[in-house]
């Protein structure tokens, strides 16, 4: 198994049928050898272009209207792959996509296989704190042009390769072999998820360090990231521990600390200004928490004055 094909939906709106572009990434050998997109023309009666959609991928009613329906795409799609298994970041979005719309359109379910970089790279880098696609691009480098189907499918394609390269496993079979991962796969119509085949759990974030410095700025803190803090938060999350603060995935009104680090834009929702972590903070400082909101900058500066 050396060959496979990454692949990436968007949506006309909030019905998983409603696929309106795809993206397929061919890889073999371990490289990209094949690209290849296509605007799709949504299966009649749920081709309503949402808002909300619109403003995530910028695809709209105007731009499907010459492109083929679902029938044909779907031929394209299992052509490009030529048998070969498919990988995609949270494969239970993706392959959902593909079977509703085959669903509404009165099309089997074709046989299929599939991975999941997503399942993947939650054990290949298990220090992230979160496993979206722009956070695991970001950690590994990877350009990306968020839903843009065919910067996501690529962006898949190399954290599978990314993967393969650091485990030294030459195929995508031996690679989930490796971890313990197990194919997923559509066979005559019923779906059988791919999964971690032991008992995975994110790794615990780090307890404060009841013995640190007491006079250091943070301890006693619980202190909450949004954004990137100048390092992952994995790291910072243990540097904070070891001066006895608390860090926590969540805001809350028990949050003492929120660092605001930097934010692609397009991880944001259509029209926001900023990420909801600090939309909520805001809020609950205007309900009289206190709740002290600093940069990455700021944050680097008072990290290295208590760990000196």
């Amino acid at each position: 198994m050396t060959g496979w094909v990454a692949i990436d939906f968007e949506t006309a709106n909030a019905f998983p049928g409603s696929v309106c572009a795809v993206g397929l990434v061919r890889v073999a050998d371990g490289k990209i050898i094949g690209e290849w997109s296509s605007l799709i023309r949504p299966p009649q009666g749920y081709d309503y272009f949402d808002p909300w959609n619109v403003g995530i991928h910028g695809i709209t009613a105007a731009d499907v209207a010459d492109a083929p329906g679902w029938e044909p795409t779907l031929k394209q799609i299992m052509a490009f792959a030529d048998g070969d298994p498919f990988v995609a970041h949270y494969a239970p979005a993706d392959t959902r996509f593909l079977a509703r719309a085959c669903e509404v359109s009165g099309i089997d379910i074709p046989d299929l296989r599939f991975a999941c970089s997503a399942v993947l790279a939650r054990q290949v880098w298990p220090e992230l704190l979160s496993y979206k696609l722009p956070v695991v691009a970001d950690h590994l480098g990877i350009d990306l042009d968020h839903h843009n189907v065919l910067s996501d499918a690529r962006a898949a394609a190399q954290i599978v390769l990314a993967a393969q390269y650091r485990h030294g496993a030459p195929t995508l079979e031996e690679l989930l072999d490796a971890y313990k991962i197990q194919m997923g796969e559509f066979r005559a119509g019923q779906r059988t998820g791919c999964r971690h085949r032991g008992s995975w759990r994110r790794a615990p974030f780090p307890e404060a360090d009841p013995n640190a410095d007491p006079d250091n700025p943070f301890y006693g803190l619980t202190v909450c990231f949004t954004g990137s803090p100048g390092m992952t938060k994995r790291q910072a999350s243990e540097r904070l521990a070891a001066l006895g603060a608390k860090p926590v995935v969540n805001i809350s009104k028990a949050v003492d600390l929120l660092v605001v680090g930097e934010v692609d834009p397009s991880w944001l929702a259509p029209g926001a200004t900023m990420t909801g972590k600090l939309a909520k903070a805001q809020e609950y400082r205007e309900q009289g928490c206190d709740i002290e909101i600093i940069d990455a900058g700021q944050f680097l500066e008072r990290l290295s004055a208590a760990e000196g």
